[in-house]
């Protein structure tokens, strides 16, 4: 090796840790923010996130346009009609969400415990006082909490076969946060007041592709909606959930 070589060297070598230094402090935050969610439908480590960075994120998809939605009204695709079954929300300011596009959690405006406690109680009650129409069951798609699910006896329309029968899951290991699936009109009414947005994988393959085949595709029904701040927002929440339950079921007689 020549001295020139020599010389130079050092100078590579201090220039590439350099370099490696300034791109590991951004992603050793990126991951402190995944480890934050807490449990989801990825494991919760450094080869979650991994999968989620490399493989992922290339599948995420915009999450507030309402353009689909309206295409889909138009078409008479699914009932609810024009109206949807939710009264109009009033507009709240929207929370901070994660950066990945799974697990899909807010980072912001997270409620405390006794919200927390409330939702737990009114979601339980909800499904158990509902039996009619939903029971619980582990989420298919979270797999770290109930979910609530098209009872056993009731028929599956179209997309209540592709979400496997499963309607609504609250985050209740993380920030309470939920996901549902509502009709067309409905999901235009929680993403323009700004109680919502779609799953960055909604209306695609990708779930189905990027899990060969072991999880259900998300339609673009599939929603978030953001964690009750209140004892009052939780009255809302929860008006969400029977509307979801009310297109899913094509029943009126929610309890």
């Amino acid at each position: 090796m020549s001295i020139q070589a020599l010389t130079t060297l050092p100078t590579r070598l201090t220039l590439t840790i350099t370099a490696l230094a300034i791109l590991a402090i951004p992603a050793y935050r990126d991951y402190r923010i995944f480890k934050s969610y807490g449990p989801g439908g990825v494991p919760n480590n450094a080869l979650g996130w991994i999968l989620v960075r490399v493989l992922f994120q290339p599948f995420g998809r915009e999450m507030f346009s309402t353009g689909e939605y309206v295409r889909r009204i138009e078409a008479a695709e699914g009932h609810g009609g024009n109206e949807g079954f939710l009264a109009v929300l009033g507009s709240r300011e929207r929370p901070v969400v994660g950066p990945h596009v799974v697990p899909q959690r807010q980072l912001t405006d997270v409620p405390g415990e006794v919200v927390m406690e409330k939702l737990r109680n009114a979601f339980n009650s909800f499904a158990h006082r509902n039996h009619h129409l939903v029971k619980l069951a582990r989420s298919n798609l979270e797999r770290h909490a109930d979910g609530i699910f098209l009872a056993d006896h009731l028929p599956a329309s179209g997309l209540a076969r592709t979400m496997n029968r499963e309607i609504a899951h609250v985050h209740f290991g993380n920030d309470h946060s939920l996901h549902v699936v509502l009709a067309p009109a409905d999901c235009i009414k929680v993403i323009e007041s700004g109680w919502g947005q779609r799953h960055a994988f909604s209306g695609s393959l990708a779930m189905t592709f990027l899990s060969l085949g072991t999880r259900p595709d998300i339609p673009a029904e599939y929603v978030l909606i953001y964690a009750p701040r209140t004892e009052a927002e939780v009255e809302i929440v929860m008006q969400i959930v029977a509307a979801s339950i009310k297109f899913m079921t094509g029943r009126e007689d929610v309890r």
